[in-house]
């Protein structure tokens, strides 16, 4: 099996390096896949674009954000695992050493009100690109103290949060009853598309990652409500950058 083929050497042909360096880049990196939020970041707090995160499809700004009392670097990820990945690939030569995400999650459980924060521990590695770096398993756990620092964040805040696995696939389409089934009996509060990827990076080039979602839909039995997910994240801007700024911070403080 392919899956199986993960090589450990660091030195792949195509490496990231720090062609186009941005100066004084900032180490906490905080990455929110919803172009309203980050809009609206922008309109409230102001920010500079201090350079790009190159892709075929075209540049990606990278934002020089000060607020609440801390410097980040700010950017809207591309949507997939393989995608939202490349951002930390380019940032840590840069600089980068603590990756905070916040995105859209469904929920896996009808009981989880949309809007709802998540704080994922654990993701299936239902994806394909976590196999490039890392040996193969069924899941991957998110490195404890990056729990422990959003959890902390949360709780600071007073934003109410679950705890629990999430399922991150590939196949938005493909999420079929009985995968979800399958999924619930593993642990899964969640499904989403970028978390175990994510977090293998991270692992593989030894720097910080956290995460949480908002629940914005809901997939349980045959049924799938859309809930929220038109709305692109709207509303959850504040909670989502004070929850995520704050996650940075302790992550920075931890060393």
């Amino acid at each position: 099996m392919l899956c199986n083929e993960f090589d450990p050497n660091p030195v792949a042909i195509i490496n990231p390096s720090h062609h186009n360096a941005i100066p004084d880049f900032p180490a906490i990196c905080v990455g929110i896949f919803s172009k309203v939020i980050v809009d609206e970041i922008l309109e409230k707090h102001g920010g500079e674009v201090m350079g790009h995160s190159m892709f075929c499809t075209g540049p990606v700004p990278i934002y020089r954000v000060r607020a609440y009392g801390t410097e980040l670097a700010l950017f809207l990820p591309h949507v997939g695992a393989p995608a939202a990945l490349g951002f930390i690939e380019d940032f840590v030569p840069w600089g980068g050493r603590h990756f905070v995400f916040c995105g859209a999650a469904g929920a896996l459980r009808g009981d989880i009100t949309h809007g709802h924060l998540l704080l994922p521990t654990a993701a299936i590695r239902d994806e394909g690109v976590s196999y490039h770096y890392l040996p193969p398993a069924d899941e991957i756990e998110i490195s404890p103290h990056c729990v422990q620092a959003c959890r902390e964040a949360l709780e600071s805040l007073h934003f109410p949060y679950i705890e629990g696995k999430t399922w991150t696939t590939d196949a938005f389409y493909r999420e079929t009853e009985k995968k979800a089934q399958c999924r619930r009996e593993q642990g899964c509060i969640s499904v989403e598309m970028e978390c175990a990827g994510l977090a293998a990076v991270a692992q593989f080039r030894g720097v910080d990652f956290a995460q949480f979602f908002y629940v914005t839909d809901t997939l349980e039995g045959a049924q799938w409500d859309e809930g929220i997910l038109a709305q692109g994240g709207a509303g959850l801007t504040d909670v989502c950058f004070r929850a995520a700024v704050e996650t940075g911070k302790r992550l920075a403080a931890r060393g």
